[in-house]
């Protein structure tokens, strides 16, 4: 009915005129994706989807305004700036390889901001040409679609038959990827970002709990590289094997935030601390377990988890160790398929050798068992073969679940989250230290094993949280929140056979374990070849953690911290102080670092 009232049909001429230039300048993201027929397909459908998602919103807008005189011209402005918005995040992702958002603006509007990024007055002189060539064309879409209003295009049938067409495209698009993401074709899940506001279809746990789909089967990694957006590693990596390769122990306690290793409430890490290297300002690359691990493996920015996890791309780390001929032995209360390290961190470890479905009622007591099977694999495996390690406990995680007989924190009691407060939140952090004083006994055990089967002579040994935990400390419960020290400051003990022990002051972070660990299996070139960290042994003071989350990411410098998205809907900079409280326009201080930032967030894409 709207199309045959002789105003909207004028509004619906401008908006398709409007589609149109939109189609053409969203169309510059397809030179960012890879030239495999799947994907092109894939990504033209999405061009033509995306583009009807995001008028279909921007006309919610138009059509009140075109009601009114004064609205009309507004709607024109509007329009105008939306095309424009859509120049400048092309020429955004080309840069950065994100989206428009607050920190990318930061970097644009200030002073200097543009020529640090080798973008000079020619870029600006550039932009300044496009605003008024897209204002013309908007005064010129207005005077035309005046007469396209009265032809027959936008009448009966051809008009249901262009919505049809436009919807088939989004059928398409939505279908192709909720497939691909089923099947786990590469060509398809790695552009789940390559469109602003893309909003892909996924529908796996569906799939599985009411159509059969088995979720679980082993993955194959490996994405033709010639069809690859990444750069990893920059350089060919060069190698000579050590003449006694040493063994690699990764042991990784969810939740665990800094403050829990003291004596009283870990005390057998504690005690392993006083023969290793103890890092006491040492953060997590993210809030959460996904980014937390996959940063201390990769030694890459969290940003990358999605284009590696849509190649199925392993790190360079495991690819080392495995031609070297290193048994992988991976355990893990948590299934890990979820977060998907079976397609990002591990996806190179045959099934078989992956221990992630224990047995037990509780986190504690599957903790326990995926302790003892390391145990018996050290006291059965073959000692001519290196062996690379992973041991993930879950305990301390939601539940905060606790063996019988270390319950030494008192009261502890759970609580839920709808009821949490100041008042009671003491009695859920002693669970909480309870199951982080059950979990440091296994650590413990593990320490024994390895030290009556001569292991500490020839094995790495490192002790770690994937992220932290809060507890109203400032205001904030669990992790994933943001940045505050108790959500990403976390605990790392390093053994290293002959390295002698010590406290570390110095800034380190979780970017920094694997340029430590792959000298020590014979890789020559230098960390920037790999990793955006440097070794926990070479920090100076004017080093910085990143940290980073889904939508999100945070700088931390040891006396302030600023949270910055990565998506345009997460608002603006936020800068906090060391005891994480408001700075008010604090920002600009960091625009030296968001830059570097920037920069390492992108230099591993091609």
């Amino acid at each position: 009915m709207v199309l045959k009232k002789p105003g909207f049909k004028r509004l619906a001429a401008f908006l398709g005129l409007n589609f149109c230039l939109s189609l053409a300048i969203c169309a510059g993201f397809l030179f960012f994706a890879g030239g495999h027929p799947l994907e092109l397909a894939y990504v033209s459908a999405a061009l033509v989807s995306n583009t009807v998602m995001l008028y279909a919103a921007l006309s919610l807008v138009a059509a009140p305004l075109f009601l009114f005189a004064a609205g009309r011209g507004l709607l024109v402005i509007l329009a105008g700036a939306f095309q424009m918005t859509l120049v400048t995040d092309v020429a955004v992702y080309k840069i950065f390889k994100f989206h428009l958002n607050s920190m990318v603006l930061n970097l644009v509007l200030t002073p200097g901001g543009l020529e640090s990024l080798d973008q000079g007055w020619g870029t600006k002189a550039l932009f300044v040409v496009l605003s008024a060539a897209l204002g013309a064309a908007q005064w010129y879409f207005w005077k035309l679609s005046e007469g396209l209003a009265e032809r027959p295009l936008l009448r009966g049938r051809r008009a249901g038959a262009l919505a049809a067409v436009l919807l088939l495209f989004v059928a398409a698009d939505k279908g192709l990827f909720a497939w691909g993401t089923l099947y786990d074709s590469v060509y398809i899940t790695r552009n789940a970002q390559l469109f602003p506001l893309y909003q892909p279809l996924r529908i796996r746990s569906f799939a599985s709990k009411y159509l059969g789909v088995k979720l679980d089967k082993e993955v194959k990694g490996g994405i033709d590289l010639k069809y690859s957006g990444l750069a990893y590693p920059k350089r060919p990596l060069e190698v000579v094997p050590p003449a006694k390769p040493l063994n690699f122990l990764f042991i990784f306690v969810d939740s665990l935030r800094a403050d829990m290793l003291t004596r009283e409430v870990m005390p057998e890490t504690w005690a392993f601390g006083r023969k290793s290297a103890v890092f006491e300002n040492h953060y997590s690359g993210g809030n959460c377990t996904r980014f937390g691990i996959f940063s201390a493996l990769y030694g890459i920015y969290g940003n990358y988890w999605f284009p590696m996890l849509g190649e199925h791309r392993g790190p360079v780390l495991i690819d080392v160790l495995k031609k070297q001929g290193y048994d992988l032995r991976l355990y893990a209360s948590a299934k890990l398929s979820f977060p998907e390290f079976n397609k990002t961190c591990f996806v190179e470890v045959p099934r078989g050798d992956i221990y992630d479905e224990p047995p037990g009622e509780d986190g504690a007591e599957k903790d326990r068992d995926i302790s003892d099977r390391f145990i018996s694999y050290l006291k059965t495996r073959d000692h001519k073969k290196p062996y690379f390690s992973f041991i993930f406990y879950d305990a301390t995680h939601g539940n905060y679940d606790y063996l019988p007989g270390f319950e030494k924190f008192k009261p502890s009691f759970g609580v839920s989250q709808l009821a949490l407060n100041k008042s009671n939140v003491e009695g859920l952090k002693n669970k909480y230290k309870n199951s982080v004083y059950s979990d440091d006994h296994l650590v413990g055990n593990i320490i024994r094993a390895l030290e009556s089967t001569g292991g500490l002579k020839d094995t790495v040994v490192m002790v770690m949280g994937d992220h932290g935990e809060a507890f109203l400390e400032r205001g904030r419960y669990g992790h994933n929140q943001g940045y505050s020290p108790e959500e990403v400051h976390v605990p790392l003990v390093y053994y290293e056979p002959g390295r002698a022990p010590g406290r570390i002051r110095t800034l380190t972070d979780h970017l920094d374990i694997v340029p430590t660990i792959l000298p020590l299996a014979g890789v020559k070139n230098p960390a920037e070849d790999y990793s955006s960290g440097r070794s926990l042994f070479s920090h100076g003071p004017d080093d910085f953690a990143a940290s980073a989350s889904w939508d999100s990411a945070g700088i931390i410098t040891g006396t302030a911290t600023l949270e910055m998205p990565l998506e345009a809907y997460k608002g603006g900079l936020k800068v906090f102080d060391a005891e994480y409280r408001d700075v008010p326009k604090g920002a600009s201080a960091f625009t030296p670092l968001i830059l570097r930032f920037q920069k390492e967030a992108k230099r591993f894409y091609k």
